[in-house]
């Protein structure tokens, strides 16, 4: 759906601050009601060198992208407008400026990095491991859809939504990028992408993009989710076995405490999501599984699951 500037500023009351609910590196995100649907409204940043057509393309992309574990775009605007502006010299001209807008559906239950604490995610665990699996198919269909695979590239917990049920939903494609075919997995570049701490040394070191990019960043997701926010720094200092019994431990005490009813259970997936997060932080990129190795697995942990119940 394409929206008219006009109508996006009088459902977010020309951009109330009132209305404002985050900003971020790419533009601050507004709460709004449209045909009695809450929504999200992004106005973008100015950007340089974005041009009409690479915007409306980009767009159309991204409506394209219709998946459980995706925010869905439910339209955009990008209109000009010419505003007055004064000069140093009391000179009074016409600036053009392009504003660029995103809407998209709200997403009641905030981002996941506010759920995370120091030693681990304070939801229960059945919804962390919900939130893992999730998240893990929602990537996995941006690299294998329509053989044209979207490499995120800056995946981290606030750019998981959460909805009311806390199924969690993948946001802010805006820096995605569309491989032109199968063939373009590879790629070299000089432009910053990432946020530092789930970003992989190839990119740091070489700026190579790939889709183990991604992979290397949900690795780093997981173990925030399972040992909290310096989960990562500990398995650093450790050895992959001392850091899948400490979290391992971790989580018994905390699901002994709790009496779960499925215990064994729960904790087979617990040490199967941080083994499989160990995986995926490894430092030679070609020793990561692809996401759909990561789903297949954990299909195969649930089909063991039932046999053994």
């Amino acid at each position: 759906m394409d929206f008219k500037l006009h109508d996006i500023e009088t459902i977010t009351n020309n951009f109330a601050e009132a209305q404002k609910v985050g900003s971020g590196g790419h533009g601050d995100v507004y709460r709004a009601t449209h045909k009695g649907e809450e929504i999200a409204v992004k106005k973008l940043h100015q950007f340089q060198g974005l041009d009409d057509e690479e915007f409306d393309s980009e767009c159309r992309n991204l409506r394209e992208v219709r998946h459980q574990n995706i925010v869905r775009l439910i339209g955009y605007c990008y209109e000009s407008e010419h505003t007055c502006v004064v000069d140093r010299d009391g000179g009074v001209y016409l600036e053009q400026r392009m504003e660029r807008v995103l809407c998209f559906e709200y997403m009641h239950g905030g981002s996941l990095d506010k759920y995370i604490q120091d030693e681990a995610c304070g939801l229960e665990w059945l919804t962390c491991y919900k939130i893992i699996k999730g998240t893990c198919a929602g990537i996995n269909y941006l690299h294998s859809s329509k053989g044209k695979p979207i490499f995120h590239l800056n995946l981290k917990p606030g750019k998981i939504l959460l909805d009311r049920s806390m199924t969690p939903k993948i946001a802010d494609l805006g820096v995605s990028r569309l491989a032109a075919s199968e063939k373009t997995e590879e790629t070299l570049t000089d432009m910053p992408h990432g946020t530092l701490g789930f970003m992989p040394p190839e990119y740091v070191n070489s700026c190579l993009i790939s889709k183990k990019f991604d992979v290397f960043s949900l690795g780093v997701i997981i173990i925030k989710i399972l040992a909290g926010n310096n989960g990562y720094d500990n398995c650093s200092e450790m050895s992959p076995e001392e850091f899948i019994e400490l979290v391992t431990e971790n989580w018994t005490k905390r699901l002994r405490a709790l009496m779960s009813y499925s215990f064994q259970e729960d904790i087979l997936r617990v040490r199967t999501c941080v083994e499989i997060a160990l995986r995926c932080v490894a430092l030679d990129r070609n020793k990561r599984p692809t996401v759909t190795d990561i789903v297949h697995e954990l299909e195969a942990l649930e089909a063991n699951i039932t046999i053994m119940s």
